[in-house]
């Protein structure tokens, strides 16, 4: 019975013994993951808990009324803008307008959004801080159809400077108008416009410039179009004038499209040449075949009615004369000149026989 007492008491302590080591082994792994994760956090410090308070209160967007524009009731406030052209989608000859999409960006003073700082770095915020402060009420002139891009979230990027300066950007893609000339269609060259001006703030409440001049439109070198060489992009400014508001700052996107030839050469131009060279064959069939020619030559009108419909299905209904329209009609005249002149020539012909017919009868 001593001996089963003493084995026991020795079980005991051994299991003691174990779970001692591991409480030690589980408070020194604890104490280890405590320091490393101290040093991360004082390595990468949260900026947001660096000063007391929210963003909002940091910029003290709660203590101002951003209704009114900086500075209200004094001087001009500067915006200037620079876009970057990211593609430009499609042109449509039929509805006379353009589709590009862009990176629009603003650039202006806001001293009620500085903040302290001593590393003087920027703070960058998305489209949720756009709905509570004041931004440039700028929009595009004569578009049809436009649109922020919102996928996966809105494309809006807000940057404050410590010094109250402020960048705004966004990626917008927009339909505008555009006035084309189709008078040398399709040697033509056509120069559109995208136009951006303040919808409320005349000249003496908002200035809009170019921030860098020429060098603030920039272009993506892979934009192309199946029918246009883009041959140069370029800005230009002016005022605006409108008798019920006054003046306002207008910028200008210009760009110089020249439209390729070589598909209308195949498409219209050939096609058209070998239906006029056709309609000569019918000139060395002979006269008294009278099916061959018949059908030779209406055969040639109808596919010459055919292309010139087809030409114009994808052309506005314009009141002025192509120039393709002259060379298809001339074409249409010469196909419709041979039926013609088959039609004299069986005619001449049968009133010669008669002739001869009376002859042989006296």
């Amino acid at each position: 019975m001593p001996y089963f007492t003493k084995l026991l008491l020795l079980i005991f302590c051994l299991v003691l013994l174990v779970e001692s080591r591991k409480h030690r082994r589980r408070r020194w792994t604890t104490h280890v993951d405590v320091q490393r994760a101290s040093h991360i956090l004082k390595k990468n410090r949260d900026l947001t808990k660096a000063w007391k308070g929210k963003t909002e209160q940091l910029l003290r967007v709660d203590e101002h009324d951003f209704t009114m524009r900086p500075a209200f009731g004094g001087p001009a406030i500067p915006v200037g803008v620079d876009v970057q052209v990211e593609s430009l989608d499609s042109i449509s000859e039929v509805d006379m307008d353009f589709t590009m999409t862009l990176y629009l960006r603003h650039y202006w003073k806001d001293e009620r959004l500085s903040f302290p700082s001593t590393n003087n770095k920027s703070m960058t915020f998305d489209g949720r801080l756009v709905k509570k402060i004041w931004v440039p009420d700028v929009f595009f002139v004569h578009s049809k159809r436009s649109f922020i891009h919102d996928t996966t979230t809105d494309n809006i990027m807000l940057r404050v400077f410590p010094d109250g300066h402020v960048l705004y950007s966004m990626r917008v893609t927009v339909t505008a108008m555009c006035n084309m000339d189709f008078s040398h269609f399709p040697l033509d060259s056509q120069t559109c416009s995208l136009e951006l001006e303040s919808y409320a703030y005349t000249d003496e409440d908002l200035m809009l410039y170019w921030k860098n001049g020429n060098e603030s439109l920039k272009t993506d070198e892979k934009i192309s179009l199946s029918q246009f060489l883009i041959q140069k992009f370029h800005t230009t400014s002016r005022l605006a004038f409108y008798s019920s508001t006054g003046w306002y700052n207008r910028l200008y996107i210009n760009f110089t499209l020249r439209r390729h030839i070589f598909f209308f050469l195949l498409q219209t131009y050939f096609p058209a040449t070998l239906m006029v060279m056709l309609s000569w064959v019918s000139f060395w069939i002979d006269r008294r075949a009278v099916p061959a020619r018949v059908s030779l030559g209406i055969t040639t009108v109808l596919t010459m009615s055919t292309i010139i419909t087809g030409v114009n299905a994808s052309m506005p209904r314009v009141s002025y004369i192509k120039a393709v329209d002259i060379y298809l009609w001339v074409s249409f005249v010469f196909v419709f000149l041979s039926v013609l002149e088959y039609a004299a020539v069986n005619y001449l012909t049968t009133v010669q026989e008669r002739k001869e017919r009376k002859l042989r009868e006296r």
